[in-house]
């Protein structure tokens, strides 16, 4: 019994030391929670119903799906650069027809070789003259800045409309939308009550 005794007082001993300081803990506590409440109240949630969620969850998956877009088939894609050729086509055909640009490149070919044959310095100098102006004619035949612009901007809106993908603007407002959405599937569902059958 003596052996035990010890202990036991040094408990009571503890326990009457540690009392003070947990009063005192508790007692700041509380003078915490009466000074800023908002610290330990928590701010209510916000609840919505199962169906309502369902609806919410198909509408981001639209949203979602239309900043995807559609994954277009090979043979789309091929028509699609198809498409793209012939606006290059058309605005090289524009400055100077496809005949009249395969007769100058022949000629080219003919003048260089009668360049080689020349043998006098006249008729050298008269040669490079008539290819000099050939070369001139064809390079003012190119496409120039303009017409690459407006090609890159016509590709551009074919791409679009096959890989159905919205435009900037368009895609930030599906954006804030799916923003909007997601933060409302992040409230609680909120409980059905089930009504209670009179003498069951």
């Amino acid at each position: 019994m003596k052996h035990l005794a010890r202990p036991v007082a040094v408990l009571a001993c503890s326990a009457a030391i540690l009392s003070p300081i947990a009063l005192a803990s508790s007692a700041s506590a509380s003078a915490a929670a009466a000074t800023h409440p908002a610290a330990v109240s928590h701010t209510p949630r916000c609840t919505i119903t199962a169906p309502d969620r369902t609806a919410l969850m198909d509408q981001l998956a639209q949203l979602r799906a239309q900043l995807r877009g559609t994954r277009p088939s090979t043979a789309d894609v091929r028509a699609l650069h198809a498409a793209i050729a012939e606006l290059r086509t058309a605005a090289l055909d524009a400055n100077m027809s496809a005949p009249l640009r395969a007769a100058k490149l022949a000629q080219l070919v003919q003048l260089s070789a009668a360049l080689k044959a020349a043998t006098s310095v006249t008729d050298r100098v008269a040669i490079r003259a008539q290819r000099a102006a050939i070369r001139a004619e064809l390079q003012a035949a190119r496409l120039t800045w303009a017409q690459r612009v407006a090609i890159q901007a016509e590709a551009a809106a074919l791409r679009a409309a096959l890989w159905g993908r919205p435009t900037a603007a368009q895609a930030k407002v599906l954006r804030a939308e799916a923003v909007t959405i997601e933060a409302q599937l992040r409230c609680h569902i909120a409980l059905t009550s089930v009504p209670v059958v009179v003498g069951a």
